[in-house]
């Protein structure tokens, strides 16, 4: 598989992430995994560049950490959503759709 260009990726990461924790809470390196799981290795993040991301959606009020100690484990930051990131990622995928609707579109006058 060719691999996606760094912008796409950048303006989907935040959308990606709030997917995920919508369905279950999750650390960083676990949210990396997942989406390498779930495009078949087609999107792969370096763990460290997810952190910022996090932060930032941290910051903003969408996203709140906490840390989860499991037994015989290090210590994991975990990631949660608020109501505001869950406004967010609705506000996401409706842009999100838009833009496939253009593409859409664009694709059949094309043939």
């Amino acid at each position: 598989m060719k691999s996606i260009s760094k912008e796409l990726i950048g303006a989907s990461s935040i959308p990606i992430i709030l997917s995920i924790l919508r369905n279950v809470d999750s650390y960083g390196y676990e949210i990396v995994q997942r989406v390498k799981e779930i495009t078949n290795g087609g999107v792969t993040w370096k763990e460290a560049s997810i952190y910022p991301v996090l932060k930032k959606l941290e910051n903003d009020g969408y996203i709140k950490s906490y840390w989860k100690v499991i037994e015989n484990e290090r210590p994991r930051k975990y990631y949660t959503i608020l109501s505001d990131g869950q406004k967010q990622l609705e506000q996401n995928i409706n842009e999100w759709g838009m833009i496939q609707t253009v593409f859409e579109s664009l694709l059949k006058t094309a043939k």
